[in-house]
């Protein structure tokens, strides 16, 4: 393993002398210098004076001071302050020296300065150390004249590799009981983050809470643009972050339907189905639950597939970088490079399934990005659905221009087809508002928004066709087939009995044909009447969420089907391990 780079710790303090009086007060700046490979690793966790104040700053980096007043000789101030090695991975052999700046070296007749650490001294891997700096007034200075002097510690911090990763040190990662050990996993290129009401995005300290499932409030990640850092407790400013993911957490749930629908019913039904989804959270070292009747209890296959014990999903719909208007965003192309996961921007639309495939794939390998998977959508969907989600119908995003993380007004008739649609205030709103809130899985700013409206999206849900239309070959359906759902041949687009048990397709049953106000016959499901077409052997690639202006056909519960070919209508969303 590489070494790092050396450490530098900048202690500053400023001495006062009063005139006259000979009475000095010691104010001073102790820094923390670093570099990018260690940037939060080493941090201040705590600073007292003996009557004077003390406060740690600038992401714990950084200790502004004052202390009491000195006035007689042998009179000492003292600071004391805690320095942590966060970092689970290097010990470090420390060193420090203290004197007088170059240009106050005449005032060392009068003031004695020492530190209490012996040097060197090591700062174990998730180690804590305490330090004192004392100034002690040696002399009188009796000039009538005030002045100032200032003093300079370097600390010096050699990282060392260690064998072990310190779990003897290491202070524990943040985990929420419930969760039974599926907590967020924060792999390189994932800074997890927390995001106000207002939009305001911050870097989460992870060894204290940010996130609770049990509030509904789900944990957030971005990826930062190429050569921007940012460190623990700073501000991230929107213009530095190129993608927003959640994280959606390994869960059983209780079969509420065994989603064994044939076909429809002429008619609208007389009651509604809509029900809180039971989940129970387990990791993938317990044995998975393989249940397929009504009340018995399945480990949702999204997280089987894989054997993952969770994954980060697009906050928001895929957009096109760069992108300043609709028609610009409306590109097929395989390029990586364009990926943007943000609010308030333009849907990339317009692109081929095998485009989106291998757009999402090449995103980021080591993270293991792919297509968002039938199932996948169907578990967040699901976990939407219960009492660690909104636990209702997800509010439309209704602009249509296309843009990410918006919601329809309240008072906007959605209960028909179609649905009221614009870009005004008083139609749409940004998802960083009390209306927008209603647009995301969990009701507040921390879930995932545009899975109701924006544009549709293509998901990787496939029924083997000869009259595919997505540019993928045989060869790369047979290479790529982890990454794809893949559903029985049928001949029809209401065999709803071909769903995979947790697809959000056949048990969002049963299923209903009737005229929308417009006259015109759809099918719909039961689960607040969300548009429900099968794949059959023309239409063989799944879209889910539904369309800005499709009103009440649009929802996280909509599912329907088209040939793979690339659509205005239609966007992606990026799914990572």
């Amino acid at each position: 393993m590489k070494k790092r780079n050396i450490m530098i710790l900048i202690f500053m303090l400023i001495i006062g002398f009063a005139a006259v009086s000979t009475t000095l007060v010691i104010n001073g700046n102790l820094n923390i210098g670093y570099n990018e490979d260690f940037s939060s690793s080493v941090v201040y966790t705590r600073a007292e004076t003996e009557d004077g104040t003390a406060e740690i700053n600038q992401n714990e980096k950084n200790i502004t001071f004052e202390t009491k007043k000195l006035e007689n000789v042998s009179e000492t101030a003292t600071l004391e302050f805690d320095v942590t090695n966060k970092s689970r991975n290097y010990n470090a052999s420390v060193t420090i020296n203290c004197g007088l700046k170059e240009n106050f070296e005449s005032f060392s007749e009068y003031l004695n300065i020492e530190t209490d650490i012996t040097s060197p001294f090591k700062l174990e891997s998730s180690e804590t150390k305490t330090g004192r700096l004392v100034v002690t007034l040696k002399k009188a200075y009796d000039k009538a004249l005030e002045t100032t002097a200032e003093i300079e510690c370097k600390l010096v911090a050699t990282p060392e590799e260690r064998e072990t990763l310190g779990d003897e040190y290491v202070r524990p990662l943040y985990k929420e009981k419930m969760l039974n050990g599926t907590d967020p996993v924060i792999k390189e290129n994932l800074v997890p983050v927390t995001i106000a009401d207002n939009g305001t995005v911050k870097y989460a300290d992870i060894y204290n809470e940010w996130y609770s499932y049990e509030n509904k409030e789900w944990a957030n990640a971005v990826i930062l643009n190429e050569g921007v850092t940012y460190n623990v407790g700073d501000i991230i400013q929107e213009s530095d972050i190129e993608s927003y993911f959640v994280w959606i957490p390994r869960y059983k749930y209780q079969i509420f339907d065994e989603g064994n629908y044939p076909t429809s019913t002429d008619g609208e039904p007389t009651e509604r189905t809509e029900k809180e989804i039971q989940i129970e959270f387990e990791t993938n070292a317990v044995e998975a639950s393989t249940g397929s009747a009504k009340g018995e209890w399945l480990t949702h296959p999204a997280f089987t597939n894989f054997d993952v014990n969770g994954f980060w999903v697009g906050k928001f719909e895929t957009g096109y970088k760069g992108a300043t208007t609709i028609e610009e965003a409306q590109v097929n192309e395989e390029n990586s490079n364009k990926v943007i996961i943000k609010p308030n921007t333009y849907s990339w639309r317009g692109i081929s399934v095998s485009n989106i495939f291998k757009t999402s794939y090449n995103y980021n390998r080591e993270l293991d990005s792919h297509m968002m998977k039938n199932m996948e959508w169907g578990a967040v969907s699901y976990l939407s659905h219960s009492k660690y989600g909104i636990n209702t119908e997800v509010r439309i995003n209704n602009n249509s221009d296309f843009l990410t993380g918006y919601a329809a007004v309240d008072g906007t008739d959605q209960s028909s087809y179609p649905g009221v649609s614009g870009t005004t205030s008083d139609v749409t709103l940004p998802y960083n508002t009390e209306t927008g809130y209603k647009a995301s899985t969990t009701g507040n700013i921390t879930g995932i928004y545009d899975m109701s409206g924006g544009a549709w999206e293509y998901v990787a849900g496939h029924m083997p066709s000869a009259k595919d239309l997505s540019g993928f070959t045989e060869e790369e359906i047979t290479k790529y087939s982890k990454y794809f759902d893949l559903y029985s041949t049928n001949s029809s687009y209401i065999s709803y009995n071909n769903r995979i048990l947790g697809d959000a397709t056949g048990e969002m049953g049963p299923f209903y044909y009737y005229a929308d106000n417009d006259n015109i016959k759809r099918y719909h499901n039961n689960w607040y009447g969300d548009g429900s077409n099968f794949v059959d052997s023309y239409n063989s690639w799944f879209i889910r969420s539904g369309a800005y202006d499709y009103g009440v056909h649009s929802g996280q519960f909509y599912f329907f089907v088209h040939t793979g070919s690339g659509n205005i209508g239609a966007s992606f969303r990026i799914v990572l391990m």
